[in-house]
């Protein structure tokens, strides 16, 4: 397995995805730097539950991966047989994840990692993908767990503004996936699974990416009526001006007769839009 299939096998974009949620729970809890040296068991523990997880999903998705133009390739890698080492590799990531978030961090955030790890691989992959276009709405509360974990691996607890990052990215990843999933309706409808686009419609799904659009913006601005939220300054300024940019992009295809190419571009601005967002989160306790 060369070093590109290792990324796409391990979805190892999402991981970092994954890591940067938990760091932002992780730097925006007040007493953080008492806690610093907890952040390197932290990371490990997430990154490799995410990977496990994302093996899980191709290992359960092996019949429908292979009729997809953009999952086709993983039928090289992941098939019938290497399927038992490949379950091998995921039980002992997800296993030692467990065992270091509980050992040297605490019990609440092994909770949070292995959550994060149940919803993806049981609530998404087993449970919704194929039987409802709600698939990557109730399944994206996965993306959502580091958050927690993160806050409490400082506290052992939980707060408003670990809960705030967590439906952050629960509210985002609609939008997201959805602009991504517009430009693979066929693979869908032939893979048949319910991926919204594919069963309602690109022309549906723009006005619901907006909508949705549109509620994770005002979302993002709740810091600014509830201050028990610690987010800081620099994320209420980027919150306004991303969110105006973002909705600014899920319009656009809609006003320009739905061109795929629109929908891309909505999709990679979405990824910059929340990692800048997260990234503004962690700076909190740096400036004042």
């Amino acid at each position: 397995m060369n070093g590109r299939d290792f990324s796409r096998i391990y979805k190892i974009e999402i991981t970092f995805l994954v890591d940067i949620v938990a760091l932002a729970g992780f730097l925006s809890n007040p007493a953080f730097s008492a806690r610093i040296l907890l952040l390197a068991p932290l990371i490990i523990s997430g990154t490799l539950a995410s990977m496990s997880a994302a093996l899980f999903n191709n290992l359960y998705d092996m019949d429908i991966d292979a009729n997809m133009n953009r999952t086709s390739y993983r039928s090289r890698i992941v098939n019938d047989k290497t399927y038992k080492r490949m379950f091998f590799n995921g039980t002992a990531m997800i296993a030692v994840a467990m065992l270091l978030s509980i050992f040297t961090i605490n019990l609440l955030t092994a909770i949070f990692i292995f959550m994060g790890f149940l919803s993806y691989t049981l609530l998404y992959t087993i449970l919704l993908k194929r039987r409802t276009t709600w698939n990557i709405v109730i399944g994206g509360i996965a993306g959502s767990f580091p958050a927690l974990a993160g806050w409490a691996a400082v506290s052992n607890a939980v707060s408003m503004t670990a809960i705030f990052i967590a439906l952050l990215v629960f509210a985002w990843t609609p939008t997201h996936f959805w602009a991504l999933a517009t430009n693979n309706t066929e693979d869908y409808k032939k893979a048949g699974v319910p991926m919204l686009p594919s069963v309602v419609g690109i022309e549906r799904t723009s006005w619901i990416i907006l909508a949705n659009s549109v509620v994770l913006f005002v979302y993002s601005l709740l810091p600014l009526f509830f201050h028990q939220i610690n987010v800081g300054i620099v994320y209420y300024v980027l919150a306004i001006v991303l969110g105006i940019v973002m909705l600014y992009y899920s319009i656009i295809p809609i006003i320009r007769n739905f061109s795929m190419s629109d929908f891309k571009r909505a999709f990679h601005y979405s990824n910059y839009y929340l990692l800048i967002l997260l990234v503004s989160i962690c700076l909190v306790n740096f400036i004042h």
